[in-house]
């Protein structure tokens, strides 16, 4: 019966693929299921069709966090979920059996109960609408005496009414789905509708029961929890993933050879236009973060740590947040931000000495904000407006953009990390050329949206940033008269919304009010009209203010002796014109960098999508923002966990980005690792040392390091001038879009699919200069995208997990994505991946070799990766985390390498040693199979 389903629900995801541009002559088919103890979701072709959620919140809105579990038989789940209310102390429970009920009806029977009396803002249950399949419909409503009326689709925050009996909810497509309330509930909304169970007095005795039924317009699957969910075609044949972490026996993967050890023995890295050169010639510098504490490892952990990373090609590290705080949070001192426990300190400094011995870099990057310890309060005498928290007071986003204190404290705080002589090399950190570059300030920018925050909350930094905006207005506009003709009457006290008023020219009481919202060149044509040249101005002024930072800052670096590399910040300011004058000022600095993220979820969902299903998306797009004569870095990046596609992110880093568009720095994200893989993914959203990622840098990493990519000497360039920015001109539009870490980046004369196959620039001019609509249509063989050094190919994506991309090399030739029975000649290579997706490298093993003048060649074979027993349901909802150790999802392709002489293929075990095994070779063609030879690596000998 379940093989049939599964069937059936292929042949309608097919069916709506190939007709998604035609009314639906049919109705869909559904599926319910658990997605974590407090949420049941309804899908349709995988994506949220309806989702309840239950929740609630104590008195004066406090969020109550419920957790629970879910138990299940053939035919129902049952969810059992609580939370603490902190005022009261009552725990509230909510009890849901939920079951298929009809054909195409779902019911559950929602159970809230208290242990003791307690008052609340409310316990709902949340209903959510996907816009996409919502917008533009509405609802139906009928009240428990009958009366009806009609609610317009999004809700926002109408809601639907009291004593609501049922609602129908019509879609855009105008489908109806029916949902029965027994008892009638108020039905108010905020976005999603939220179907209130209890009121501001809940009572013990008097618990709350109602049943809701769903009348979903089409046929209903139910799965009553992880175990009811067919397991996915061919898991049996995943391999166990067991490296012994032996680091000192010799491997065919091995590339710590290739470092040139120790790191910065011929001098310092340098900057170079925008190149950085090392002993004469361009280097690439490919690593990861560590974080906090984890900066400060214990000696045996550094020792592991420094040969790891040596292996995998690793040559940079980037110390993040090693002084954001004392114990957990860094090297700090329990007393005060600009001193460092003396343990910590030297476990530091212990682990950059074994970095450099092993031939790896390192990034200084202290903190991610200014938080004050209690000593600090002589520094900042205003610190209490800030916060009272136990031992460390953070001042927010935006706060030392505005506060010449903070600013002190921060350049204090890396003049003593430089000035500091470590004991294990002997040097200063600002002598030791080991240290690649040294970062100002971690994602933040005064044009972003703490700044305002600040200006809210803190009245020393609204009253002395007030002061300031106003002696620089002066310095601009002759008198109040003059200021008022450039602005207009209506833009003086035009923030009262955001509780800033009694502004004065005379007084001094102008706020530099503004954020990315603000400044959106389609809310100064709209809705902030009044305020345009307003915003004009405070942008001038942020700008100004954060570039003067940035100036003592780096001046006290070199002061400090340090003459290596340095850079401003990493971070966003809206799109358009506050974008560019926050590029504008990391350009200043030295050499631009930059962090985004791919994948994530939430809860129980995978936000299943690939990024190889367009050219240039994700986080390749972070490069529309690399700047013509700087070196550019990605600093932060990865996919984040649980998306499953996880080994495309190095692939089409290393090759695009690090290759095609010439970046020069690459640190992929994560907090720590313990000196090896992990044993069991997922517990932390970033983990570069998960087998489907770092799994494939012994492939990735030669590529990156030997350079074998080269770099586009086409150049689509965006040109930007300062003054006529200032202006209200650009003279194109980009849009940038951001949730939090995942940001995307777009332009219309220079779209991101250009990153496919030319390099992509911002220029700064010294004059006013239209930017050129790139032709990309020069470089499209129908869906596929070629590099102007046509030594790469992508091939657009039909669909979220579609799309894939060749190299072609004459070092390394690769098949990346979704390529299933393609055959992929590259040359003297050809690949034919026979799964349906995966990385598969043929690569020469050598420094200096290649395909065909090497005599060993590496195949790297990467798809996915699980944890034994992981539950995960058509690629979009995680039901089950599983446990250790880690499985591999088995790549299959036919391989055929043509050269004159005759090759042994040889299996590799996990850490890259031969097992002894050897595959039959015909003519020079092989084929791999993970599922038979349960591994990734393989040696090509001659």
């Amino acid at each position: 019966m379940k093989t049939s389903l599964i069937q059936v629900c292929v042949a309608v995801v097919i069916l709506c693929v190939c007709c998604r541009d035609l009314p639906s002559a049919s109705a869909s088919e559904f599926v319910a299921l658990p997605e974590s103890s407090n949420v049941v979701g309804v899908l349709e072709d995988n994506e949220t069709f309806l989702e309840f959620a239950f929740g609630g919140w104590g008195p004066n809105w406090q969020w109550l966090g419920f957790r629970g579990e879910v138990t299940e038989s053939d035919t129902e789940s049952r969810l059992i979920t609580s939370a603490t209310v902190k005022a009261s102390g009552a725990t509230l429970r909510f009890d849901v059996p939920v079951r298929r009920s009809g054909p195409r009806q779902l019911q559950l029977d929602l159970n809230l109960h208290t242990d003791r009396d307690t008052d609340l803002t409310c316990a709902i249950v949340s209903l959510s609408l996907p816009e996409r399949v919502f917008s533009g419909g509405k609802a139906l409503v009928v009240g428990n005496t009958g009366e009806t009326r009609t609610v317009e689709l999004p809700l926002g925050r109408q809601g639907l009414g009291s004593g609501v009996k049922r609602f129908t909810l019509v879609d855009a497509a105008g489908r109806q789905t029916i949902i029965s309330l027994d008892p009638a509930c108020d039905v108010a909304s905020d976005g999603d509708a939220r179907i209130t169970l209890a009121g501001e007095h809940f009572k013990a005795d008097q618990p709350r029961r109602v049943t809701m039924t769903v009348d979903l317009p089409g046929d209903l699957t139910y799965y009553a929890g992880p175990s009811s969910v067919p397991e996915e075609s061919g898991m049996d044949q995943w391999y166990v993933f067991q490296p012994t972490h032996d680091y000192d026996k010799p491997s065919e993967i091995d590339l710590a050879h290739w470092l040139d050890a120790p790191a910065g023995k011929h001098g310092r890295i340098a900057r170079k236009e925008d190149e950085l050169i090392y002993n004469g010639q361009p280097i690439k510098l490919w690593g990861l973060n560590v974080c906090y504490s984890s900066c400060a490892p214990d000696k045996e952990l550094a020792d592991r740590r420094a040969k790891f990373y040596a292996r995998y090609g690793i040559n940079t590290v980037r110390l993040h947040k090693y002084a954001d705080g004392p114990g957990w949070a860094g090297i700090q001192s329990e007393e005060s931000f600009v001193e460092f426990d003396s343990e910590a300190l030297d476990r530091m400094d212990y682990f950059v000495a074994q970095l450099k011995k092993h031939g790896i870099y390192v990034l200084l990057s202290s903190t991610f904000g200014v938080k004050l310890g209690p000593k600090d309060r002589q520094y900042v005498p205003y610190m209490d407006e800030f916060g009272t928290e136990r031992n460390r007071v953070s001042t927010g986003h935006g706060s030392v953009f505005l506060s010449r204190e903070l600013q002190d404290l921060q350049i204090r705080q890396i003049v003593e990390i430089l000035e500091h002589r470590n004991p294990y090399t002997g040097l200063t950190y600002a002598n030791d050329t080991a240290v690649a570059v040294v970062e100002l300030f971690n994602e933040d920018s005064a044009l972003f949206f703490g700044t305002l925050s600040q200006l809210q909350k803190i009245p020393t930094l609204r009253k002395r940033a007030s002061e300031q905006f106003c002696d620089w207005l002066a310095e601009c506009y002759a008198d109040e008269n003059a200021l008022v003709d450039s602005w207009g009457e209506g833009a003086l006290n035009s923030f009262g919304n955001e509780g800033i008023t009694g502004e004065s020219w005379e007084k001094k009481t102008i706020v530099p009010a503004g954020n990315p919202w603000f400044y959106d060149p389609d809310q100064l044509a709209g809705s902030q009209l009044v305020k345009r040249q307003r915003m004009f101005d405070t942008m001038r002024f942020l700008y100004d203010i954060q570039n003067d930072f940035y100036s003592r800052y780096v001046k006290a670096i070199r002061a400090a002796g340090y003459d290596g590399e340095i850079l401003g910040s990493n971070w966003q300011a809206g799109r358009a014109f506050s974008h560019y004058y926050n590029l504008h000022s990391d350009y200043l600095v030295g050499m631009i960098d930059r962090h985004n993220y791919f994948g994530g979820g939430g809860g129980g969902k995978i936000n299943n999508v690939s990024m190889l299903r367009m050219p240039g998306s994700g986080m390749l797009s972070s490069g529309m923002q690399q700047v013509a004569g700087r070196p550019f870095m990605l600093s932060e990046w990865i996919h984040v966990s649980p998306n499953e596609w996880g080994v495309e992110g190095p692939a089409i880093i290393g090759a695009y980005g690090m290759g095609l568009q010439g970046w020069d720095v690459s640190y992929m994200f994560q907090n720590r690792d313990d000196g090896g893989f992990r044993n069991e993914i997922g517990k932390d959203q970033w983990e570069v040392s998960a087998p489907q990622v770092m799994g494939v840098f012994p492939a990735v990493a030669r590529q990156v390091l030997r350079g074998d990519v080269r770099e586009s000497d086409v150049l689509a360039t965006r040109y930007v001038h300062m003054e006529s920015m200032h202006e209200g001109k650009l003279g194109f539009e980009d849009r940038v879009t951001q949730q939090h870490d995942v940001k995307t980046f777009n332009s219309d004369k220079v779209p991101a699919r250009t990153m496919a196959v030319a390099r992509s620039v911002v220029a700064f001019t010294d004059e006013y200069r239209k930017t050129p609509e790139f032709d990309i249509s020069r470089y499209q063989r129908g869906d596929v995208l070629v590099s102007t050094t046509e030594q790469l190919q992508w091939k657009e994506g039909a669909s979220k997990l579609d799309g894939f991309f060749t190299v072609d090399t004459d070092a390394t030739k690769a098949v990346v994505g979704f390529a299933e029975g393609r055959r992929c000649e590259l040359d003297n290579v050809t690949i034919t991946p026979e799964c349906r997706f995966g990385a598969v490298y043929v690569t020469a093993q050598e420094k200096n070799g290649t395909i065909e003048s090497s005599r060993s060649l590496l195949v790297v074979a990467v798809a996915r990766a699980r944890n034994t027993g992981m539950k995960v349901f058509n690629d979009c909802r995680l039901l089950d985390r599983g446990k250790s150790p880690v499985v591999m999802e088995p790549v299959k392709a036919a391989i055929s390498i043509r050269k004159n002489s005759h090759p042994t293929v040889h299996v590799l075990d996990h850490d890259g040693c031969r097992t002894g095994k050897m595959l039959p070779v015909s003519d020079g063609a092989f084929e791999i199979n993970g599922a038979r030879d349960k591994t990734c690596y393989y040696l090509v000998t001659y």
